[in-house]
């Protein structure tokens, strides 16, 4: 099917719309013609019926003074009246009849033939006059009804047209609009629409081209902050990797120095712990190993407990003494998400918390039941059920109201300039909305903020 335009589509309607106009103004015209022919012949009608009045006033005129000029005027009216074709109704030959009795002036015998022949006519005439009168009023009445029917048609046809073109036109910019509402919502869903319109087309292809590239930088944007948040952990991880590594060293300097005279348990001991502590720096490694790579999403069955444990694990280096992290998790939630991803939200989320607190203080994470809300949470949710509230919790400096609408921003930063980047909050929000879920902010100046998350749980999990 070949491509169409919606500047044709619109024409074509217009075009509609005044041939309708035209063929309306057009029928009008005609029944308007129509009903001036009726009034013009009921006009001849009456001209008629008074030239037969006058004709009859001359005739008593005559019979009363039997002057000549009476007989004239009689003569001159019926030679008008015997020449007009409305008169209907009346014997062959009967106005004939009255014009030679008229003419003979005879005696009173004859004058009362024409008495009687000249009440015949103005009857006739008075006749054909009603029946004029009827006959226009009922054009005028077909006139209304037919000019009304018309009125209607065109009404129900602009309606049609107007059905017509909303779907054409109409229906696919509001597609549009609400795909677009979906990308301010998180969804980069690319956009199908059925359509042959030709800026249509065009529009959808753009569209979805800037989805595209919407959806690339914003793997970027996670991969950016992923690699800064790994330059950051690396000094966490290496405090980690340095307490197995010291034990595995230990262990094998006691058994250089016993030798072959160390005793068989002894030395089975030693190297069990050396084997223990072998396999826990491989798992630190294997850990950032998969926090650092780079994958595409997945969703699985993720516990929460032993991954905030490792949050914390890999955060060690960045949190001092003086902040105590407490977590209040249930050790047998599971959230269905994709493990790096929620783990990169986690650090970005404790790192945030520890960074607002500038002397002594706690960050706390505490997960809720499931479809259990924490007080002053997600008003409603789109999150589908069943899903768990999570609160991410600091004593720390808090963020000012004018600030508080922005923290998601790309970019957006209260840091000092070199301490932040503005893109921690930002890819914590991408990924809390990649998973089908919600995330809320609440802060109060000096004495904290707190972050809501709304996940889905893992059912049977």
């Amino acid at each position: 099917m070949g491509q169409t335009s919606l500047q044709h589509k619109v024409l074509f309607g217009y075009y509609l719309i005044s041939a309708l106009a035209l063929g309306l103004g057009l029928f009008t015209l005609v029944e308007l013609r129509v009903v001036s022919a009726r009034l013009v012949r009921g006009e001849h009608v009456f001209l008629m019926l008074n030239d037969v009045l006058e004709m009859r006033r001359f005739e008593k005129n005559f019979f009363l003074f039997h002057q000549r000029e009476d007989m004239d005027q009689l003569l001159g009216y019926l030679e008008r009246v015997e020449g007009n074709p409305n008169l209907e109704g009346l014997p062959a030959g009967a106005v004939g009849m009255y014009r030679e009795l008229v003419s003979a002036q005879v005696d009173g015998e004859a004058e009362k033939k024409i008495r009687t022949l000249g009440k015949a006519i103005v009857t006739a005439a008075e006749g054909a006059a009603e029946t004029e009168r009827i006959e226009a009023r009922r054009a005028l009445e077909r006139h209304r009804l037919m000019l009304l029917m018309a009125m209607i048609a065109a009404v129900v046809v602009i309606l049609l047209l107007g059905r017509t073109v909303a779907r054409r036109i109409v229906l696919p910019l509001r597609r549009l609009e609400e795909s677009m509402a979906g990308v301010v919502d998180g969804r980069f869903e690319s956009l199908r629409i059925e359509d042959d319109a030709r800026e249509i087309l065009s529009l959808t292809q753009a569209f979805n081209l800037v989805l595209r590239e919407l959806r690339e930088r914003q793997r970027n944007l996670v991969r950016s902050e992923k690699l800064a948040a790994l330059g950051t952990l690396l000094a966490g991880v290496a405090h980690e990797l340095n307490n197995p590594l010291s034990n595995i060293s230990t262990s094998c300097q006691i058994l250089l120095e016993e030798g072959a005279a160390a005793d068989p348990a002894f030395a089975r001991e030693m190297l069990e712990q050396i084997d223990g502590q072998t396999r826990r720096a491989r798992d630190i490694v294997r850990s950032l190993l998969d926090f650092a790579r780079d994958r595409p999403f997945r969703a699985e069955a993720v516990r929460l407990a032993p991954l905030i444990d490792e949050a914390i694990r890999f955060s060690k280096g960045l949190i001092p003494p003086r902040i105590r992290v407490r977590v209040e998790v249930d050790r047998e939630l599971v959230l269905s998400g994709d493990r790096q991803r929620l783990q990169q939200v986690f650090l970005n989320l404790l790192k945030n918390a520890v960074d607002a607190i500038p002397d002594r203080g706690e960050v706390l994470i505490r997960a809720m039941p499931p479809n259990t809300a924490v007080a002053s949470g997600i008003a409603g949710s789109r999150c589908r059920a069943p899903w768990t509230e999570i609160e991410v919790r600091d004593t720390g400096l808090g963020i000012a109201g004018e600030h508080l609408a922005r923290v998601f921003d790309p970019f957006f930063t209260t840091k000092p300039v070199g301490k932040g980047s503005g893109l921690g909050l930002a890819v914590v929000h991408e990924v809390i909305e990649e998973h089908g879920g919600e995330i809320a902010v609440e802060s109060w100046l000096n004495r904290g903020t707190r972050f809501i998350i709304r996940l889905p749980v893992r059912e049977n999990g």
